[in-house]
C-alpha cells in the first residue's frame, strides 16, 4: 500500500525534472507566465483536449471571468499557441533533451537501470486532416478517415519496469533511406545512455537497407518479416517451427542492389490456426529456441494494459505549425516517462503488473502541483 502523502511527494519530485526545463520565450512584460502555460499543457495532455478548452478550464478553476459560450479563441490558449509557433525546432529538442538527461541521472544515481537493455523501435503516426502539402506531413495507410499523418520514430526500453522512451526522431519521409537513417540515429543516441543488447523492430522496418544498417551498428536484432514465397516454401506440411539461413535482397535490378545474409525463423501464430509469424535476425536461433525469441519479441509489443501508450498523453490539436506538434509530442513523451519513474520510485525499484499509481491519480497530483 502506498501512502497518499508519499505519492504526492514523489509526483512533485519527478515533475521538477520537467517544468523548470521549459522555456516558451515569454517576454518579461507578457500577459501570461510560464506557469500558466504549463498548467494548460498538463491539462490538455491528460484530458486529450484542445488548447482552447484547456485555457478555459484553467481560468475557470481560478474563478477568473471566462465566456464559455464564446467561439473566439481563448486568450490564454491563443498566447500559448503563439509562443509555441515561434519556437525553433532545435530549441524544442534541446529543452526535452535536458529533461531526458536529468531523468537518466536519477535512474543511474538510484541504480535503476539494468547493465544491458533490450529496446524497441516504433513509428507513432499522429493522424492529420489538413492538406497533404503541409510541412512534415507524410502520406500513409488510410485510417481514422485520413491517409495523412505526422510521424515520429521512437526508441523505447522494454525491460520490465523501466519502459522509458529514450529517443525520438521526427520523420520527414517514409521511404527506406529515411527509415535507415532513423534507425541509425536512434541507436547512436540511445547508446549515450544505455548498453543495448537486442533491438526489436516492427514490420514497417522490414527493409534490406535497414537490416544492413543494423549489421553495421553491430547490434543484435529481430525484425518482424513480411513472408515472401521463398520463406513460405521453407514451411513443410505440419511443421511447427522454421529456422533457416536466408539472404534478404532488394531486387529492383539484376544483380540485387543490396543483400544481407541472416536467419529467418517462424513460429505458430498464437491465435490463428495454420498461420505462422515470421522474423529475420542475426542472432543464433535454433529450433529449440525459436519460440523463446518470438516471445521476447512479443514483449516488445507487450506494454501491459497498465502502461499507456504515448498517444494517450497527446493533446488534441488542428495546428499545422510543426513546432506545436513537436512540442506536444515531446511533452507527452516526458509525461509518460515521469509517470513510469514515479511508479518505479513508489514500488522500490520494480513495478508489479499493476503499478501503484494509475494515470488518473498521477493526473490529479500533477494538476494540483504548484508549477515552476
Amino acid at each position: 500500500m502506498v501512502d497518499t502523502t508519499e505519492a504526492k511527494q514523489v509526483c512533485r519530485a519527478v515533475l521538477t525534472l520537467l517544468y523548470p526545463a521549459l522555456d516558451f520565450g515569454i517576454k518579461p512584460c507578457g500577459t501570461y507566465t510560464r506557469e500558466d502555460f504549463e498548467q494548460v499543457l498538463s491539462r490538455i495532455s491528460f484530458d486529450q483536449e484542445f488548447a482552447n478548452t484547456g485555457g478555459k478550464t484553467v481560468q475557470l478553476d481560478r474563478s477568473e471571468p471566462v465566456d464559455v459560450t464564446s467561439t473566439a479563441r481563448n486568450p490564454l490558449a491563443k498566447s500559448l499557441l503563439y509562443h509555441l509557433r515561434h519556437l525553433d525546432a532545435d530549441a524544442i529538442d534541446a529543452q526535452f533533451d535536458g529533461v531526458r538527461d536529468r531523468l537518466f541521472q536519477v535512474l543511474r544515481s538510484l541504480r535503476l537501470l539494468p547493465s544491458r537493455v533490450d529496446v524497441a523501435i516504433d513509428l507513432h503516426e499522429w493522424r492529420f486532416y489538413g492538406s497533404a502539402d503541409t510541412g512534415h506531413v507524410l502520406i500513409t495507410y488510410p485510417d481514422l478517415g485520413t491517409n495523412r499523418a505526422y510521424c515520429f520514430a521512437t526508441l523505447c526500453i522494454v525491460a520490465p519496469g523501466v519502459r522509458f522512451t529514450l529517443a525520438v526522431l521526427p520523420m520527414d519521409a517514409n521511404g527506406f533511406p529515411a527509415k535507415q537513417e532513423a534507425v541509425r540515429s536512434l541507436i547512436i543516441e540511445a547508446r549515450r545512455y544505455v548498453s543495448i543488447r537486442h533491438v526489436y523492430l516492427e514490420r514497417g522496418f522490414y527493409q534490406v537497407h535497414v537490416v544492413a544498417e543494423l549489421d553495421r551498428l553491430n547490434v543484435g536484432y529481430i525484425v518482424r518479416a513480411r513472408p515472401s514465397k521463398g520463406m513460405k516454401d521453407r514451411l513443410s506440411a505440419g511443421a511447427e517451427t522454421v529456422v533457416d539461413a536466408y539472404q534478404m535482397q532488394r531486387q529492383r535490378k539484376r544483380p540485387p542492389t543490396a543483400s544481407v545474409d541472416l536467419t529467418v525463423f517462424a513460429v505458430p501464430h498464437r491465435t490463428s490456426e495454420d498461420e505462422h509469424v515470421w522474423f529475420v535476425t542475426n542472432l543464433d536461433v535454433e529450433r529449440e529456441t525459436a519460440k523463446a525469441y518470438a516471445a521476447a519479441f512479443r514483449r516488445r509489443w507487450g506494454i501491459e494494459t497498465s502502461y499507456r501508450p504515448i498517444g494517450d498523453f497527446l493533446p488534441r490539436t488542428s495546428a499545422t505549425t510543426f513546432s506545436v506538434r513537436l512540442f506536444y509530442f515531446l511533452f507527452a513523451v516526458s509525461l509518460y516517462n515521469l509517470w513510469v519513474l514515479a511508479n518505479v520510485l513508489l514500488a522500490g525499484g520494480t513495478i508489479p503488473k499493476k503499478p501503484p499509481l494509475s494515470t488518473r491519480i498521477f493526473r490529479t497530483f500533477v494538476l494540483s502541483t504548484d508549477y515552476g
